[in-house]
């Protein structure tokens, strides 16, 4: 009985990819300017926003994981990360770089700490409920200045999401199996990885960011010809790819909704980080119990904060063409390209003495 459940639910998802595949072709034959529409603006978000932003934060972020340069400094914070989050001293850069790298940086870092042995597999289904975040370029410039016109709005949302992010972590502890592992910091282990290396992960991994928003960022296009109703557009476009979604829904939803939705991250993002998730075999019902808590603790908070600090939101900056200048600005990217940049002056002069 067990055998033929099982061979009765692959046979399905197999009939539900096929179904998927026809009603794509489908699309790109009955649609083909608006597949091309979507196509050119994924494109655009890719190129202006997304490799700007996050790429640098990809390769940072998977050089401090294979080096292990910041162990010292990890082993330091060890105490509140293991009373905290019930997680061992190497997981305290993931919980940083999540916070400020964007929603692919957690994932990534967790498959990598795992594939090296470094957290067991309870602990990275643990991280993933909250070490996926928008990161503040996004959420203050792109949806704070360029969309709202206000910067108090973004830093009111990106407050609400790294809070929401914090009290997930601290209840995620009492799920922990046993004992935290204890990573000791050891000079004679320190392993200094090639940061070319970590440069060719950093690209790997931005290329299947940009082919999932693409390719979200078309079927976004074809819901604008059957869906009028602005409202209902708005969130399905936002629970289908955030950053189109957000664009599409300024001016249509509550302001914790906003909320909501980046902290879901909508399925473009879970798409990004599904080979991470399949690496760590983290299970996606609690990976998606996860994000729909990190939304609705989100926007519970925003809509207290606002109680307090309301905003005025009548004036909206014109959605067209504002997504080019989104990261333009960006001061965490700028910090991680300076400091990508110091690192490969130091891996190369390091190589030179050796030789």
């Amino acid at each position: 009985m067990g055998c033929l459940k099982m061979i009765t639910i692959k046979l399905k998802k197999e009939y539900l990819a096929c179904l998927m595949v026809i009603f794509c072709i489908i699309l790109i034959f009955k649609f083909p300017d608006s597949i091309k529409t979507g196509i050119t603006g994924g494109l655009q978000i890719c190129f202006y926003t997304i490799i700007p932003s996050l790429f640098p934060f990809m390769v940072i972020s998977s050089y401090i994981v294979k080096s292990e340069i910041f162990s010292p400094i990890f082993k330091f914070f060890s105490p509140i990360t293991k009373f905290l989050f019930k997680q061992p001293s190497c997981t305290t850069s993931v919980i940083l770089l999540s916070m400020i790298g964007g929603f692919p940086i957690g994932l990534k870092m967790i498959d990598e700490l795992y594939q090296k042995d470094k957290i067991t597999k309870n602990e990275a289904e643990r991280l993933s409920l909250f070490c996926m975040n928008a990161g503040p370029s996004f959420v203050i410039t792109a949806l704070g200045v360029n969309m709202f016109k206000s910067v108090k709005l973004g830093i009111i949302i990106y407050i609400s999401l790294c809070l929401s992010s914090l009290v997930i972590g601290v209840f995620s502890r009492f799920f922990s199996d046993g004992l935290v592992k204890n990573q000791d910091y050891n000079k004679k282990t320190l392993v200094y990885s090639s940061f070319s290396a970590s440069v060719s992960d950093g690209l790997q991994g931005i290329l299947n960011i940009c082919a999932w928003i693409v390719l979200f960022s078309a079927l976004n296009e074809c819901l604008e010809i059957y869906i009028n109703h602005k409202q209902i557009l708005a969130i399905l476009s936002s629970i289908i790819e955030i950053s189109n979604g957000c664009i599409t829904s300024v001016g249509k939803i509550p302001l914790p909704l906003f909320s909501f939705f980046i902290g879901m991250g909508g399925f473009c993002v879970h798409c990004q980080v599904s080979g991470y998730m399949k690496n760590c075999k983290i299970r996606y019902t609690h990976f998606l119990l996860g994000r729909i808590s990190h939304g609705v603790l989100s926007a519970t908070i925003t809509h207290i904060i606002l109680i307090f600090f309301p905003i005025d939101t009548n004036v909206f900056a014109n959605a067209q063409g504002i997504i080019p200048a989104t990261f333009s600005v960006s001061l965490p990217t700028f910090a991680m390209l300076i400091i990508m940049c110091i690192i490969m002056i130091l891996d190369i002069d390091r190589k030179k003495k050796l030789c």
